[in-house]
């Protein structure tokens, strides 16, 4: 793959995706992307021909290994920070995949004024997991915004996903598995119809900590369980499944 030149700022680096051989850029100073991005950028079904906006996209991840799948026509990847969407901006500029990814700085709230309703036939969100009053929210900026419901609550998110979102468009979410009962009211709520779900497992031994959910806006109602994602064996490696998550073809 030809990369274009770039320059890293201050605590920079440049990692490998693996998928297609990308690459993107992370810094000291923000939450790397984590396993939770590429579960749910695998988790996702988006058709020949679609478009897929990432609500709260940090560094890009999500829109990247979209990109990778090959199926999505246009993508774009929403981010609050302006340096977390310097990076994501500079990320796909350097995988020479401007004319596919669009990474805006705005807030998620202000997208109403930003696009027409149902411009999306994808929908998908790595969200903040913690509503405020629960846990320590850290002192720096950048840690709060990801961990903490500082700057979007789940109800907001939902309803701008329904905005978004085309009749009979996917809106895809990974979340706290604790709060699976609240996600599921707020998208019944907003006509987004829970049509899959999957929880996910640290291993055999420990309970769910997280959840991946699927909706379809207007659809009827009908919920499939998915079997359960283990992400480590007994010994503490990754698990067959997860292996081919990560690598696909490289695996």
């Amino acid at each position: 793959m030809n990369w274009k030149e770039i320059k890293l700022r201050e605590k920079e680096r440049l990692d490998d995706l693996i998928h297609a051989e990308l690459k993107i850029i992370q810094s000291q100073d923000y939450f790397a992307f984590s396993i939770d991005a590429v579960l749910l950028a695998d988790f996702v079904t988006a058709k020949a021909g679609a478009k897929v906006i990432d609500l709260g996209t940090g560094c890009g991840v999500i829109p990247l290994l979209l990109a990778a799948q090959g199926a999505a026509k246009d993508i774009v990847g929403v981010e609050i920070q302006s340096e977390l969407a310097d990076m994501a901006s500079r990320s796909v500029s350097y995988n020479n995949l401007e004319e596919l990814i669009e990474i805006k700085n705005l807030d998620i709230k202000d997208l109403k004024s930003e696009y027409e309703a149902e411009s999306f036939e994808v929908v998908v969100s790595n969200p903040p997991y913690l509503p405020l009053g629960q846990g320590k929210v850290s002192s720096k900026r950048s840690i709060a915004v990801a961990k903490h419901e500082v700057e979007l609550e789940l109800e907001q998110l939902v309803e701008v996903s329904a905005y978004l979102l085309k009749y009979g468009g996917e809106v895809c979410y990974i979340y706290r598995s604790a709060r699976l009962t609240e996600l599921l009211e707020q998208l019944v709520a907003y006509n987004l119809e829970p049509k899959s779900l999957r929880l996910v497992y640290p291993n055999l031994e420990a309970e769910a900590n997280l959840v991946l959910v699927k909706a379809v806006k207007g659809a009827n109602k009908g919920l499939e369980v998915a079997k359960p994602l283990l992400i480590y064996e007994a010994d503490g490696s990754y698990t067959e499944e997860l292996l081919q998550i990560y690598y696909g073809e490289n695996y």
